[in-house]
């Protein structure tokens, strides 16, 4: 009995190495014993991960923004809105997941801001008096300091300002000066925060089936689970054409006594795609869309 189950075992062992060096996924078919004795119903399947890459786009309008074409003849953005956008993915087998790819994730980026996400810079024009200035004044004074202050850049870059600014000092004061027109501007402009996440999805294959819906995506809300409704983020299998073949080994008939059954995966062309747009795609062993081949057992040569 030790004989037998080492000889199985041996027989494992051979087609892995046979796998190896012929460069062909496969693994054994059915019933067998492994080392150890115990028996082992195999039935080779894959497993891909999927990896979304998502990028949060939200544009807040500035609390001048409507005074921006009158006073600076820009025309910044005047309704808030958030936007959603699957920019890549990534494909790997699960068993290579955590070398393959990084752990979710989220990051986020704040263009022409100063303050916190939630509200602008506490930036007032300077006031002289108590008196109550309106929104328009406000935003005509700030306006003003604006000019004001791109007078006084081109004066100290120009020299026009003195010559005790140089050097250090000059850079300095040319960034206080940018700093400030920056907290100003975003009154009109607004500002824009951008966030980026990733999302990993496991999805077992089934044999003959080339298309799975990942996750479902709305422009609006972002990531829904596969089940919801929303515009599909789908996984599509393909035949790359390329046979996986042993090489060093020759195949033989079922009929064979000492015919053993492996299970060669295809090499398929696994795609991601947000609605009409291909965001990914790899060149994986799939054994739901490969053959099923009888090699002559190493054990019983």
């Amino acid at each position: 009995m030790k004989r037998i189950l080492s000889l199985l075992a041996l027989a494992m062992l051979s087609v892995a190495t046979l796998s190896a060096q012929n460069n062909t996924h496969c693994a054994v078919v059915g019933p067998y014993y492994d080392a150890s004795g115990k028996l082992v119903i195999s039935d080779p399947a894959t497993t891909l991960k999927v990896q979304l890459t998502v990028t949060k786009e939200q544009t807040i309008v500035g609390p001048y923004a409507k005074y921006a074409q009158k006073f600076l003849e820009i025309r910044p953005a005047l309704v808030e809105r958030t936007t959603y956008t699957v920019r890549n993915a990534a494909i790997c087998l699960a068993e290579m997941g955590a070398t393959a790819l990084p752990a979710d994730a989220t990051s986020t980026a704040v263009e022409g801001y100063l303050g916190t996400e939630e509200e602008f810079a506490k930036i007032t024009p300077d006031r002289l008096s108590s008196a109550i200035v309106s929104t328009e004044d406000a935003a005509y004074q700030a306006a003003q300091m604006i000019f004001s202050i791109r007078k006084h850049r081109m004066e100290l870059i120009t020299g026009e300002a003195g010559e005790n600014v140089f050097g250090g000092g000059l850079k300095d004061a040319l960034d206080a000066l940018d700093k400030k027109e920056q907290e100003l501007l975003e009154l009109f402009l607004g500002k824009k925060v951008c966030s980026t996440s990733t999302h990993t999805y496991t999805i077992p294959l089934a044999n003959g089936v080339t298309e799975y819906v990942v996750a479902k995506f709305a422009a609006q809300s972002g990531l829904k689970p596969a089940s919801a409704d929303g515009d599909a983020v789908k996984l599509t299998l393909a035949d790359s054409g390329v046979t996986p073949a042993f090489t060093s080994v020759q195949e033989i008939e079922a009929s064979n006594k000492s015919a053993i059954a492996v299970r060669i995966a295809c090499l398929a062309n696994c795609s991601v795609a947000a609605g009409n747009k291909v965001v990914g795609s790899a060149t994986l062993p799939v054994y739901e869309l490969g053959r099923t081949a009888y090699i002559l057992n190493p054990a019983k040569k």
